[in-house]
């Protein structure tokens, strides 16, 4: 009983992790769009196209509205005094809306817009009794390499460590697909 409920409990807890940016975001373009949706209506009265497609009009209009703003405000922003409204108005909405960094930045990298990604080459080095996966960052003129341990689930955090020469050995995937292998809990790895 306790084991269904605590799966339970669970699912609920991610789901509404899950499910609240969604719904603020929609909610946030909901009101957005019925004011754009007035404002295409009384385009569309000033350019007669109300009189050709009626409702559906406005709609279009409201539409390439929008479209417009994106692509001016696309321009605005890399101005600095924009860039830095636009950088204070994303802390606010992350204080407000779970989630919301995470959010903006895979959407960022979806449309190609984010930071590009580094991408390194990978070794496994030799601790104790076991081998770690790491990005290998720099080889000494000694043979020595400079390394660092990525922390799931971002990969940004980690440990960096000095490793002597004869403690790693080279794999043939690139950080990128390494990451890939230990959100799956390093299944595939030691195929590599």
């Amino acid at each position: 009983m306790k084991r269904a409920y605590r799966i339970i409990r669970y699912h609920v807890i991610t789901g509404f992790i899950f499910l609240m940016p969604v719904l603020i975001s929609l909610a946030v373009i909901g009101k957005f769009w019925d004011k754009i949706l007035v404002l295409g209506q009384k385009v569309s009265k000033l350019l007669r196209v109300d009189t050709l497609l009626g409702g559906t009009g406005d709609a279009i209009i409201a539409v390439i509205l929008l479209l417009l703003l994106c692509v001016v405000s696309g321009f605005l922003v890399k101005l600095t005094v924009f860039k830095k409204m636009s950088d204070w108005l994303d802390e606010k909405l992350a204080g407000f809306i779970p989630g919301y960094n995470d959010l903006r930045k895979e959407t960022e990298i979806k449309i190609g817009a984010g930071p590009k990604e580094d991408v390194f080459e990978t070794c496994l080095v030799h601790t104790q009794e076991h081998w770690k996966p790491a990005y290998l960052i720099d080889i000494a003129d000694t043979g020595d390499a400079t390394v660092f341990f990525p922390a799931a689930p971002t990969f940004k955090t980690g440990q960096v460590a000095i490793v002597p020469s004869d403690c790693f050995r080279k794999l043939k995937i690139d950080s990128k697909t390494l990451n890939g292998y230990l959100t799956k809990l390093g299944k595939g790895i030691s195929t590599t």
